[in-house]
């Protein structure tokens, strides 16, 4: 399949390592992939985990062996292989998208609660959101930034939007002088005749 990874996003993660896929990446998954599993790996340089499914894993077997084939030597990439077939673990994904980092390559990553995820084609990485702000390239922590000030952006307008819960009780009065005022019943009106007193002296 030709369809690509595209795109990034800032990710919560579950202390069980549940992360909820962007729905343009579980997307791609699809398309790419009748099987809901994706494949979680070490980067070959950069500290973070990179993740890509089993079309992806077939695709790099081709390769290296064209490469054995080219190499009159006899061309061994172990650390290569290593990197694509053994340090590598399974993910399944969910319907809705939600995907399970296994435990051992969450802890390789060094993935805490947030985690920012970078698609590059026919995979995508997963960078520790904290690490990537800190320590990653000059790209990287530019990008971060960007998606995280957008999130807060989005947070505050979605706090903004919610209409205030009334409280219960009685509706207070306006105050327009700052003095309570206290309503009283009417007077009833006297049934004496006035001057009465005054005919009877």
């Amino acid at each position: 399949m030709d369809e690509l990874f595209i795109g990034s996003a800032i990710c919560e993660v579950t202390e069980w390592g549940d992360i909820l896929l962007p729905r343009r990446f579980h997307q791609t998954l699809q398309l790419r992939s009748p099987e809901p599993v994706l494949l979680v790996g070490l980067h070959e340089e950069s500290p973070c985990l990179v993740v890509f499914d089993r079309l992806y894993a077939m695709q790099r077997q081709f390769e290296v062996a064209e490469r054995l084939a080219a190499s009159p030597g006899g061309f061994q990439d172990y650390h290569r292989l290593r990197r694509i077939y053994g340090f590598v673990d399974e993910a399944p994904v969910a319907p809705d998208g939600m995907m399970t980092l296994p435990r051992i390559m969450r802890e390789r990553g060094a993935i805490g609660q947030s985690a920012l995820l970078v698609a590059t084609g026919a995979r995508f990485e997963i960078w520790d959101l904290a690490y990537a702000l800190d320590h990653g390239p000059s790209d990287l922590v530019t990008l971060a930034t960007l998606l995280r000030v957008g999130q807060i952006a989005n947070e505050v307008c979605n706090v903004a939007t919610v209409s205030p819960v009334r409280t219960s009780g009685p509706t207070p009065y306006p105050a327009q002088s700052g003095f309570r005022v206290q309503h009283l019943p009417a007077l009833q009106p006297r049934h004496d005749p006035v001057g009465g007193r005054a005919a009877h002296q």
